[in-house]
């Protein structure tokens, strides 16, 4: 009987041949226990041969399947294991044998039942491992678990042995010569298969792919069916089906094939599944995303392994680089790039490798174009990889960059983030230099080339072979014109006499003549002049010898060569006979003996020459060398403002991976990188916790990590570094760079020795320290002190010894740097009860004091000097921070300054009776003293900041030194009455107790009040107003501000108006009678900068005083129309803080903020935008304003022009100001893209449909429609639109809005459910019809009109009378000198306006928007800046007067705290009693 593999298992129970073998009979599980019996006890008597038997059993048990107890298939298994391992032995006897005897045949049988029930059992066990269970466990790993235990118990196996084990006996087996068991010695496929397919079933199985050791046995079985078997078709389709339907099977697979490859000499498997997968049709693998993947992971991994094998058949691959699938175009370029890197990086590179390599490089600089992301970012890493295998052609390097440097604006993030490793891998690997200064390099480039030049010489000298084969050269001219003619005699001839041709030919060439003896007459007549009988001969002999060398020259034919076969023929012979005459002129002996004394002459000076060229060869190249460098360092620094940029950018990578390229930049002595070194500084206020800690590393790793063993040298470093950032850094570098440092101090990265180095420096102890170096080591010490107040407290001496004393009188900057760093000593903090600490103070007789206000008498005169403003506040803050009095010391400062302004003797400083006749009065120049408006400048700038410093001493330092000592009372009280509260609690249950400190909270609360509103008291009538000092200069600071003409120096305005605003910020009497002149000079003044300041100014004054300036906010709206960038800029910053602080209220004139998205300022865009979103993220503000902002932007009269609404409303027409058109249509689609609610767009859709109605000109129709059309469109939407279809149906005339709906239309027909399209073709045709009806009734109205009147008298369209005379009017900058002040009344008085606008109400106007509550514990900030270099810093101040003074003796011992100043961190207690004055 023989045995056949069957198909499947029903195959074996039906006889198909009568030699065949045939299961009899299906054993019920009820006896299978006694044949398993007596199965055993045949395999001990038989060995392998009991199977031949016995099949039955095993095949009974395989059919019954889970249906037996484990314990049965278990010992099943056994069994058959055990015929496997014993069947080895004689199938190893029997093939060694030369003859094939019966018993080789029972063999055979016996292995085909073997591995038949081998293979069927594996299947089954691997399909019940596989099978999924129901477990409460959730995950895939818990199921899995479960899975193999629940089999585990089941057929009582661990199957990840038995496994392994089973497939170690399968290769056993199949590494034998099995053939010779088949005849003819082929081993039948189905066997192959059977095997094959066991394989590939386990492997199915992601727990097999994992066991390593199972896997690779798995790997040599294929390996060996492959080679041995000829299954490596079969194994390769079979491989992208596995591919095709399990992603996870991507590396394994690989690894196969390389193991193919390698182990086993099969590279044919890797080509076929090469070419097989290149022949796929691009738009499958498109859809199939999952296949694809996995294809694209097999074909990199595999390149990964063997590229050398893959090499050859790429070619099937590169067309699908221009398929549809990214993933197949990434895993092409993948495999390009890892030949390059593992191939094609060698130096000994034949002409045929370097020309695939740069094809490969073309493909992978042509992708960086590609139209997908994902492919772009894929081609910068494989780049990336190249660069950091060193595997990039120096050539390809200035293409590459050129083309990275592009990618760093690409709008995916992902492309950007790789571009930029690209770039800083290129940069760190450069095959240049360590350190790339451009400036060096240019020097050095221009000084060897210099030296290049000289080396060359000017004219090379001719060597006598020269000059003899110049002179060969110009006779051979002269022949070749008489050959060709020649050659043209020769064709007439033969056209005339065709028959005498031959009878000449004969003559020519005799049988004696040979090859030589032909040459020599040719040359002969070549010589003589008789080119005929040259043409002649060499004709002749040509077809006598047509093989001859000499004779055969050839030409070769272009494809697109017009001459004729005749010309070309012609050619060869010129060629031929040229090619006769040189090889005889250059090898005769006439020419050699010419040449000989010029060698021998060039041998004696063979070793000079050599010598020469090579120096000449080595200058060459280091001046190539140089030029590259240059090259290279400039491309580098053209994408360092691109890198800058996006150093702001939202992505985090965007922003790592800018800092990394600095860093290295700045490593490799890039010049321009310090740009971005500084613009760093900025992040470490980050929000992002990863972008602060990756700049604060960057700074340590540039500045503080030094290779420096000696302590006090790596200190100097450190320092030097240090000082290097801050000099020249600006007012927000030098912050951004505090906060830094003190990072540093809290890390202890600044150790002592750097800062007793920075001491020493600031002191000028180490030799060759410049003025500026030690001011810059002062800024140091200062910003380490916000860290560690111990660096400035311990040194404070040295601070007044060195920076206020002789160097400070000649130094105004390192007068005002020493006071910043005294201001250090002021504690910040809080404690835990959010009280402030114990202030500290110095004693009012301190060195310190006496030294500012030595200073500040002295220098005043010092008109040289800038920095004189900026010392006196800063010297002033240090005053009120540390002074027991600082009244008493500025007053004293005061007085001795307006000495050098007024004669104290002639005229007094005091306020006149009348409130009249001011200090230096304009009115009367007889009582006046003519001095420099310098010397007024510094007076106003002091006693304003002096003002401000006061109220903030008054309302923060000295109420909340009262509020610290009264709850340091009720602490002491509450501990001693602890035992006294607790004897009452017995006696009367504690009620009594509970009473008391009830009664002790509302009397601290009640004490509280009365002092705040004690101080509020003081601010508003002793401050400014009242007898005191500060009071006595108001009339000097309102003249010089209300008399611009007689006061005309635009720093004396800018510092008047400046100390006025701070006089009202602390008194709202004097704030409320002057605010009609602080409004004046914000819309009138003629310098930007004054206007700018001031506008800053009404912001705090908002803060401080809202129901005072809540009247005059459109005052406050007009100046985003102001010509001045820096004051539109200034203005929409104010009221950005002040509407989303919810101290403005949100109405109609929000329009003229979403004009500022137009703004041909970009910094004022970017503003206008960061407001809109803030604002939309107060819940619907943008939603309830969009309509009345629409109405307001179109309207001809309040919005903006014609011209610039059109470029809004994406009007093509408008063909200047591309970049402003661009910035205007992303106004509304920016304004638009924050309301995305269904609701919020259908209810815009009706209000803006009602809005059509109340319209006055065509424009607002065009602009309402564009609107609509910027919506997304629900269903409800459509509907809303349709019906009010009756609200713009007579607007459709108008080709604009028609054109707009239409767009509508097309965009609803996109995404509209089936059922509503019926609905927008229906309406579409309703639209459709009524402009028709429009046109023709338009048409109709139009020919009417011109029967009536003349062509001449039409009116324009669309434009209302006046309009741009109004608008002119607003936007000047002011009225004449004469009429700056000719107002006095209020801005609401009919009459008085200074730009009367028509009277438009909007619903918004009617009810205020609240955004969010308000904090009315807040109070105002401010920030303004003169050109002077000046700082404002908070509210107002006033000084000593007899109020202040009663307040003084009543709390006599209290230590006055100062604050930096922020009103918005006053006392609630003060707010709430300020509110109640008012």
């Amino acid at each position: 009987m023989e045995f056949h593999l069957p198909l499947n298992r029903d195959d074996l129970r039906q006889r198909s041949a009568l030699n065949h073998y045939v299961v009899e009979e299906i054993y019920p599980i009820r006896i299978i226990p006694s044949k398993l019996h007596e199965f055993n006890a045949a395999l001990r008597a038989q060995g392998a041969k009991c199977i031949l038997s016995h099949f039955d059993v095993l095949f009974s048990v395989l059919l019954h399947g889970a249906n037996l107890q484990p314990e049965l298939r278990s010992q099943a298994w056994d069994y058959l294991m055990k015929v496997v391992l014993k069947l080895n032995t004689p199938l190893v006897e029997a093939l060694e044998g030369d003859t094939i005897s019966s018993d080789n045949c029972d063999l055979l049988n016996i292995l085909k039942m073997s591995v038949y029930l081998l293979c069927q059992f594996i299947e089954t066990f691997e399909g019940e491992v596989s099978k999924p269970t129901v477990v409460g466990a959730t995950g895939k790993g818990r199921q899995k678990k479960a899975q193999k235990q629940a089999f585990a118990e089941l057929a009582h196996l661990d199957w990840d042995d038995e496994r392994e084990r089973a497939v170690r006996a399968l290769l056993q087996l199949l590494q034998l010569h099995l053939q010779q068991l088949w005849s003819p010695p082929v081993v039948e496929e189905d066997f192959v298969n059977l095997v094959t397919c066991c394989c590939y079933k386990m492997l199915e199985n992601q727990d097999v792919v994992k066991n390593k050791t199972t896997r690779d046995t798995i790997f040599q079985v294929l390996g060996v069916l492959v080679k041995k078997y000829n299954h490596a078709l079969g194994c390769s389709l079979k491989f992208i089906q596995l591919l095709q339907h399990f992603e996870h099977l991507a590396s394994p697979l690989a690894l196969a094939v390389s193991v193919f490859a390698t182990d086993y000499g099969i590279k044919s498997v890797a080509a076929e599944i090469m070419r097989e997968i290149g022949n796929m049709d691009s738009k499958d693998l498109a859809r199939d995303t999952s296949a694809t993947r996995a294809y694209a992971t097999f074909l990199v991994e595999l390149a990964e392994k063997i590229p050398c094998v893959m090499l050859p058949s790429i070619s099937v691959l590169l067309c699908l680089l221009d398929g549809e699938s990214y993933s197949m175009r990434n895993s092409v370029l993948g495999v390009l790039g890892e030949m390059v890197i593992r191939v094609l990086s060698k130096e000994e590179l034949d002409a045929k490798q370097k020309c695939t390599r740069d094809q490969f490089l073309d493909k992978l600089e042509d992708h960086l174009h590609d139209v997908h992301a994902f492919t772009r970012s894929k081609t910068l890493q494989i780049w990336l990889a190249i660069v950091n295998e060193k595997a990039l052609p120096l050539p390809r390097q200035h293409q590459l960059l050129d083309l990275v440097i592009g990618r760093l604006q690409d709008k995916s993030s992902s492309v950007r983030k790789c571009a930029l490793q690209l770039l800083t891998a290129v940069l760190r690997m450069n095959p240049f230099a360590a350190k790339l200064p451009l400036e060096e390099l240019k020097e050095g480039y221009e000084k060897e080339s210099a030296k290049l030049r000289e080396m060359q010489p000017e004219e090379p000298q001719l060597t006598a072979a020269d000059i003899a084969k110049q002179e060969l050269e110009k006779d051979w001219m002269r022949m070749h014109r008489g050959i060709k003619k020649a050659i043209a005699l020769r064709e007439e001839k033969e056209e005339d006499e065709e028959e005498e041709k031959g009878s000449d030919e004969e003559k020519v060439i005799s049988d004696e003549d040979t090859v030589e003896s032909v040459k020599s007459q040719i040359i002969a007549a070549l010589k003589d002049g008789d080119y005929l009988r040259c043409v002649l001969l060499f004709t002749a002999a040509r077809e006598e010898w047509p093989t001859d060398p000499a004779f055969v020259c050839s030409i070769p034919m272009q494809l697109d060569d017009e001459e004729d076969e005749g010309e070309r023929k012609n050619q060869e012979v010129i060629k031929c006979i040229r090619n006769l005459f040189f090889d005889e002129v250059l090898h005769s002996n006439a020419f050699k003996e010419a040449l000989q004394p010029q060698d021998l002459d060039s041998s004696r000076r063979s070793s000079h020459d050599t010598s020469l060229v090579n120096e000449l060869t080595k200058q060459q190249v280091l001046v190539q060398y140089l030029k590259d460098s240059m090259n290279f360092v400039g491309q580098v620094q053209q994408s360092v403002p691109i890198v800058c940029q996006l150093l702001g950018s939202k992505n985090i990578s965007d922003v790592l991976e800018s800092v990394n390229f600095f860093v290295t930049g700045f490593k490799f002595g890039v010049s321009n990188s310090m740009t971005g070194i500084r613009r760093m500084l900025v992040l470490v206020w980050s929000k992002e916790q990863g972008v602060r800690d990756a700049v604060v590393e960057a700074y340590r790793n540039l500045y503080l990590n030094l290779e420096e063993n000696n302590p006090r040298l790596r200190a100097l470093a450190v320092v030097n570094n240090l000082t290097a950032l801050s000099l020249g850094a600006s007012l927000g570098d030098l912050t951004s760079l505090e906060e830094l440092v003190c990072e540093f101090v809290r890390s202890d990265d600044l150790d002592t020795h750097v800062v007793q180095l920075l001491w020493e420096r600031f002191a000028m102890k180490i030799p060759n320290t410049s003025a500026a170096e030690s001011r810059a080591a002062l800024v140091l010490l200062g910003m380490a002190a916000g860290a560690k107040v111990d660096i400035v407290r311990s040194n404070v001496d040295v601070l007044v010894k060195e920076g206020l004393g002789p160097r400070g009188e000649l130094d105004l900057m390192l007068v005002r740097d020493t006071c910043s760093a005294l201001c250090k000593l002021v504690p910040k903090n809080k404690d835990k009860t959010g009280v402030a600490k114990e202030p500290f103070r110095f004693p009012q007789d301190h060195e310190a004091f006496k030294r500012l206000e030595f200073i500040l008498q002295n220098s005043v005169s010092h008109l040289e000097s800038r920095f004189w403003v900026p010392m006196a506040e800063q010297a002033v803050n240090v005053i009120y921070s540390l002074a027991e009095h600082p009244d008493a010391i500025t007053a004293s400062i005061i007085k001795n300054v307006a000495k050098q302004v007024v004669l104290l003797e002639r005229f007094p400083l005091r306020r006149e009776t009348e409130g009249e006749g001011p200090l230096c009065s304009p009115e009367s120049p007889t009582k006046g003293v003519k001095c420099p408006t310098a010397y007024v400048t510094r007076l106003l700038s002091l006693v304003g900041h002096t003002a401000l410093r006061q109220l903030i001493h008054l309302d923060v330092s000295t109420f909340g030194e009262m509020k610290r000592r009264h709850q340091m009372q009720e602490g002491k009280g509450a501990k001693q009455g602890t035992s006294a509260s607790a004897r009452n609690r017995s006696k009367n249950n504690g009620s009594s107790s509970d009473d008391e400190e009830d009664d002790m909270g509302i009397g601290g609360a009640i004490a509280e009040d009365a002092e705040a509103e004690f101080i509020l008291k003081v601010t508003e009538k002793e401050v400014v107003g009242g007898e005191g000092l500060l009071a006595a200069l108001q009339p000097l600071l309102v003249g010089i501000c209300s008399n611009q003409s007689k006061y005309p120096d635009p720093e004396l305005q800018a510092a008047a108006s400046l100390a006025l605003a701070k006089y009202m910020l602390v008194s709202s009497e004097f704030c409320e009678s002057h605010l009609q002149l602080l409004f004046t000079i914000l819309e009138r003044s003629p310098h930007a900068v004054i206007r700018a300041n001031t506008i800053i100014a009404m912001g705090d004054l908002t803060f401080r005083f809202p129901n005072l300036i809540e009247p005059w906010t459109p005052n406050l709206y007009a100046r985003l129309r102001d010509p001045s960038p820096q004051v539109r800029k200034n203005t929409l910053m104010v009221l950005t803080h002040l509407i989303l602080n919810d101290m403005v209220k949100v109405k109609g004139q929000i329009s003229e903020l979403a004009s500022c998205i137009v703004d041909d300022d970009t910094r004022i865009t970017g503003l206008a935008k960061l407001f809109f979103h803030e604002l939309s993220r107060k819940g619907n503000a943008i939603y309830n304003i969009m309509p009345d902002m629409v109405s307001r932007l179109s309207d001809t009269e309040v919005g903006v022009d014609e011209g610039n609404f059109r470029v809004i409303m994406k009007q093509v027409e408008c063909n200047s100001e591309i970049q402003k058109f661009i910035l205007c249509f992303f106004c509304y689609r920016y304004l638009f893209s924050f309301i995305q609610k269904d609701r919020q767009c259908e209810s815009l859709v009706e209000k803006l449909c009602h809005r059509f109605r109340v319209t006055r000109v065509e424009r607002q129709w065009r602009d309402l429609a564009f609107c609509l059309s910027m919506l997304s469109y629900s269903d409800k939407s459509i509907r809303k639109l349709q019906e009010n279809v009756g609200c713009f149906s007579d607007k459709m005339a108008d080709e604009d809005v028609y054109n707009s709906f239409v767009t509508i239309m097309n965009n609803a027909k996109k995404f509209a459910k089936p059922e509503t399209k019926s609905l927008v073709e229906e309406f579409e045709q309703k639209l459709e019809q009524y402009h028709s009806k429009g046109v023709e009734d338009a048409d109709a109205e139009d020919k009417a009109a011109k029967s009536k009147r003349s062509p001449g008298r039409r009116k324009a369209k669309g434009r209302t009378p006046g309009t741009s005379r109004a608008r002119r009017q607003r936007r000047s900058g002011g009225d004449d000198e004469r009429d700056f002040l000719g107002n006095d009344s209020h801005p609401t008085e009919a009459g008085d306006k200074p730009r009367p606008k028509p009277a438009i109400t909007f619903d918004s106007d009617d009810s205020d928007i609240e955004l969010f509550k308000v904090q009315e514990d807040k109070a105002p900030t401010q920030t303004s800046q003169l050109p002077s270099d000046l700082e404002n810093s908070d509210p107002n101040v006033s000084f000593e007067s007899p109020g202040l003074r009663r307040l003084k003796r009543r709390h006599k011992s209290v230590n006055n705290k100062n604050i930096v100043a922020s009103s918005s961190q006053s006392s609630s207690r003060t707010t709430r009693a300020r509110h109640r004055n008012q």
